[in-house]
């Protein structure tokens, strides 16, 4: 099968490298339309996002809804330091990698200032001390929960 023109869900189902899996698989374009909005709408997402004071670290954190009903929090600080950014945890271009660079602690490092959503996958954060590069996908957030459910205190067994 030949892709011929361009449409949104063509040039989506190629960026996300599974046409070429489903091209030889013997489906046909509307299998695999069906296939990627099957796999879309069963997404966990957030449906609220809220800023709120941790009444036991008397720390700010973020407090997330999911589509599937749980209820998360993450503190500021676990956001901001584990920010995803290349600036913060380095990156890799043509095989070579890049450490980030060390930097100076900054009033304002774990204070929040803004957020805004990025299409229909994540979060961009923007910190007091400036630092507004980090973009946290649905599947980040929804790792670093840190709420009594994800995280139970209390020996290991």
């Amino acid at each position: 099968m030949e892709v011929t023109g361009s449409s949104p869900v063509r040039s989506t189902i190629k960026s996300h490298g599974i046409w070429r899996k489903l091209r030889y698989s013997g489906r046909t374009i509307q299998q695999v339309v069906l296939f990627f909005f099957v796999l879309r709408a069963f997404r966990v997402i957030p449906t609220q996002i809220k800023l709120s004071v941790d009444e036991f670290t008397k720390g700010e954190s973020l407090t997330l809804t999911w589509t599937d009903g749980h209820v998360g929090r993450i503190s500021l600080k676990t956001l901001r330091d584990n920010c995803p950014c290349a600036g913060c945890q380095g990156e890799t271009v043509l095989l070579k990698t890049y450490a980030p660079m060390p930097t100076p602690e900054m009033p304002g490092k774990y204070k929040l200032v803004g957020a805004n959503q990025v299409g229909s996958y994540a979060l961009a954060l923007s910190w007091a001390d400036g630092h507004q590069t980090g973009i946290y996908t649905w599947e980040t957030l929804r790792s670093m929960c840190e709420c009594e459910i994800c995280m139970p205190i209390g020996p290991e067994p």
